[in-house]
């Protein structure tokens, strides 16, 4: 297993727990308080939700990369399985980065507004990912 496809399992394991423990989270909340998912507390399980998920990629990919410190841990391949992977996952982003603007442009309520952005954010990156795993398993 390369360096890359390392790395991409592990982030995509990072990123579905963290994505699920946030929405465990608010719809717990949800439910214990009877309140509407917008008028839910969810500002701060968003923001730990990013930062320890980000902060734990980021470890992850420290500990990979001291481990193949020294070798040549991509190629050509690797580089072109990104290029494709990123291509695939930025159109799912970019459509959330769009809806968002215009979601912002209506008034639309701001727990929504974040939502389709954290939730777009996330497929875009599953797709990423998928694409990538794919590739080095069964080639293009």
């Amino acid at each position: 297993m390369t360096f890359t496809e390392r790395y991409t399992w592990a982030g995509l394991v990072i990123a579905i727990v963290t994505f699920v423990t946030y929405w465990v989270v608010i719809l717990v909340r949800a439910g214990t308080s009877g309140r509407l998912l917008v008028d839910v507390d969810w500002q701060g399980p968003l923001l730990w939700a990013l930062i320890v998920g980000g902060g734990l990629y980021a470890l992850t990919m420290l500990v990979l990369w001291l481990g193949v410190r020294g070798h040549a841990h991509t190629d050509a391949r690797d580089h072109e399985i990104e290029r494709y992977a990123t291509a695939s996952g930025g159109g799912i982003t970019g459509l959330a980065v769009l809806a968002t603007l215009v979601m912002l442009a209506l008034g639309a309520p701001t727990f929504w507004t974040a939502m389709v952005l954290f939730t777009g954010s996330f497929l875009g990156s599953l797709a990423s990912s998928g694409v990538t795993l794919v590739a080095y398993r069964r080639g293009f």
